[in-house]
């Protein structure tokens, strides 16, 4: 079995504005799509990372 990862950067205030956060939401739908499914997030700064895999 193998393994496709995807890592999403959020910028922190990405997530406080309405328009950004449709964006970010649009993203992870496109991926769910294709078959990713969030596996882990962390954050740096004031960035959070999602951690998107997709098993095949």
């Amino acid at each position: 079995m193998t393994a496709d990862h995807r890592v999403l950067r959020v910028h922190g205030g990405r997530l406080v504005v309405a328009e950004r956060r449709l964006d970010l939401e649009s993203e992870l739908d496109a991926a769910a799509a294709e078959g990713f499914e969030l596996v882990d997030s962390f954050a740096v700064d004031d960035n959070v990372y999602l951690v998107l895999r997709r098993r095949g």
